[in-house]
């Protein structure tokens, strides 16, 4: 079983120990994965998931599994969450896309802006 948080895809990384000396050794830098259960209010199930202690802590900051899952674009998830999302999403119901926000607006003056519109009424 690879060392891989299901939340965020931290993984082993490779990188070296530097003595005294300055001798370079290579050495493996593990995550800290917790084997731990949560449970889905939707789907009415446990799901058992290697995450690492940041990824609790970013469960524990959406308040549950089902609302992280629910709040990230499949892109951006991790395939066994992904299988989560889509099958919330198949009991559930596909929700609407969220509508977009509009553009950001120019950060103009009012009196540029009293100038641009004055050239336009003169037009």
């Amino acid at each position: 079983m690879p060392r891989v948080c299901k939340v965020t895809g931290k993984k082993t990384e490779v990188g070296m120990n530097v003595s005294h000396s300055m001798r370079h050794t290579k050495r493996t830098f593990l995550p800290n994965l917790q084997k731990l259960k949560f449970h889905s209010d939707i789907l009415g199930r446990d799901f058992a998931l290697r995450i690492s202690t940041a990824g609790l802590r970013t469960l524990t900051k959406h308040g549950s599994i089902d609302a992280y899952v629910m709040s990230k674009p499949i892109s951006r998830l991790t395939p066994e969450m992904a299988a989560i999302k889509k099958a919330i999403e198949k009991k559930v119901g596909k929700a609407e896309k969220p509508v977009k926000k509009p553009a950001h607006k120019s950060n103009r003056s009012a009196r540029l802006v009293k100038k641009v519109e004055s050239k336009k009424a003169s037009k």
